[in-house]
């Protein structure tokens, strides 16, 4: 604090102060602003306690006068009513006035604004009532105005030194303020910044865990278990594919008696011609799944169906009619039995081999492993999102920061009354 004492004794307010002096410097400014004050302070008080014990010698000495014995009554009763106000104000006043034991210039402006405030007061509230006891008593109240305005004169004494020096005390009382907002700011950008480190040392670890997972997740693909599970789910795949196929050759292959069944259909819910129930059912069958259809009396359907449009000329017109008969018969003369067979047997094997997988275990682990990538990756995304929030947050905080660093230069220059360098922690 050597720098202290040397400005304290040269009584100059430095131009260059850290952040963290800047109360040892707001106390050199004021001493430097207020030369003087604390001695002329001191006199003030002196004066204003004596005024003081004046006001309150003169206050009894007129509570205690007694009225011309020649005055008139009605003028006397007045006077004597408006004595007693005045005493009551008086005494109210001198009980206010409390001299503080301090002189640095927040005191004596502080004792000034409340002093002069309670004797404003008495003088305004009391200038008729003073006209009438000026009336009986006017010695005693020639003493007590005479009073009340040296006591004024005395505080007018008391704040010279403050006079014309509003705007640096304007400025005195703003800095404490502005520090502690700065102060309130750095500590909040601090507390965003170590969140952003936790979250970021979470983020790494995530990055690690999926960079685990997809470790083990490219061993468990080396392993010979995952090897036969891709053999088995190729064979699969292929299996499901022959038997769309032969599926779908099974629908072709009945597809060109399809017209004629859906006529017979029609026939027999108009009520135009009436099908056995055996027709019927055949016919439903073979429109709904042929390949269900070879499961079941096929060529008896076939048979059912044939001898209903032969036994009937007008079911269908002559061209769709044999055209239809020609087609039941090479159905009837495929092997419609083996289709079925090999349909079976494929279904057979399909299920057969989803069996096998079922019961390998590493596609529950690759499953189990690939959920537990996808979970962090997701994790990951949500706190990427929330650092980047906090990031802006922080540059929007500092900005603020920026702002509030500039109102307390503004402010300790404008007390200065010239340029002055804050060395503060963090750039502003």
């Amino acid at each position: 604090m050597k720098w202290l004492n040397r400005i304290l004794g040269k009584e100059e307010i430095p131009s260059t102060v850290s952040f963290d002096g800047i109360d040892a410097w707001l106390d050199v400014a004021s001493e430097s602003l207020f030369r003087g004050l604390s001695t002329n302070a001191e006199q003030s008080y002196e004066e204003i306690r004596d005024m003081r014990e004046r006001l309150e010698r003169h206050a009894i000495e007129l509570q205690d006068a007694e009225p011309d014995e020649n005055m008139p009554a009605q003028i006397a009763k007045i006077g004597l009513l408006n004595r007693d106000k005045l005493v009551k104000h008086l005494r109210s006043l001198t009980e206010k006035i409390s001299i503080p034991e301090q002189t640095d210039y927040k005191t004596v402006l502080s004792f000034y604004e409340a002093t002069a405030s309670n004797v404003a007061f008495v003088v305004d509230k009391s200038s008729k009532t003073i006209f009438h006891v000026r009336s009986l008593f006017s010695d005693e109240v020639k003493e007590v105005v005479s009073d009340l305005k040296q006591l004024r004169t005395a505080l007018d004494q008391l704040i010279a030194p403050i006079k014309g020096k509003e705007r640096q005390i304007m400025n005195l009382e703003r800095v404490p303020k502005i520090v502690k907002e700065i102060k309130e700011q750095k500590s909040r950008i601090e507390k965003e910044k170590e969140k952003v480190c936790e979250q970021e040392e979470e983020y790494s670890a995530l990055e690690r865990r999926i960079k685990a997972e997809e470790k083990r997740l490219n061993a468990i693909e080396e392993e010979e278990e995952w090897m036969q599970f891709k053999e088995l789910e190729t064979e699969l795949s292929s299996l499901k594919e022959e038997l769309n196929a032969l599926e779908s050759d099974v629908g072709r292959l009945f597809s060109p008696i399809n017209k004629a069944l859906n006529l017979l259909k029609k026939q027999d819910e108009s009520g135009r011609h009436t099908l056995t129930p055996e027709v019927r059912r055949a016919i439903a069958s073979i429109l709904s799944s042929p390949i269900q259809a070879l499961g079941e009396d096929i060529n008896g359907f076939l048979l059912a169906i044939k001898n209903v449009i032969e036994g009937d000329a007008s079911i269908l017109k002559d061209r769709k009619r044999d055209r239809t008969l020609k087609w039941i018969d090479h159905l009837l003369k495929s092997e419609l039995s083996s289709i079925k067979g090999k349909h079976d047997g494929l279904q057979s094997r399909i299920e057969e081999t989803k069996g096998k997988l079922s019961e390998l275990t590493i596609l529950k682990d690759r499953k189990q492993i690939e959920q537990s990538i996808g979970s962090a990756k997701g994790q990951l995304t949500r706190l990427q999102g929330e650092i980047d929030r906090a990031k802006r947050r922080i540059v929007s905080l500092e900005g603020e920061l920026g702002k509030k660093g500039q109102l307390l230069l503004g402010a300790l220059e404008g007390i200065a009354g010239k340029k002055i360098d804050v060395e503060f922690e963090i750039g502003l």
